[in-house]
């Protein structure tokens, strides 16, 4: 046995939420991960929110059915339904 400390296996999802406030180049995550942070908004929502916002502006498909899913969603606050409107009103 070693006196190693163990080390944790994040997800860069996790990781990024973890680490919140500080923030990754948002230019080197790929748009799955943008898109697993916007699923996951209960656990960090300033980062759904700008998950949201760069796939929009890279014109992914998926911004347009995420930005419809979270206005329907319950857990959405108001900040992130203003930018899901956002999103579907093209700004």
């Amino acid at each position: 046995m070693t006196d190693e400390p163990t080390r944790l296996q994040l997800s860069l999802v996790d990781e990024i939420q973890l680490l919140y406030p500080s923030e990754p180049d948002w230019s080197e995550v790929d748009n799955e991960t943008l898109a697993a942070l916007v699923e996951d908004l209960a656990s960090e929502p300033s980062c759904a929110t700008t998950a949201l916002g760069l796939l929009a502006r890279r014109k992914d498909a998926r911004a347009n059915e995420l930005a419809r899913w979270l206005i329907a969603h319950e857990q959405a606050d108001q900040w992130l339904k203003k930018a899901a409107h956002d999103v579907l009103d093209g700004d």
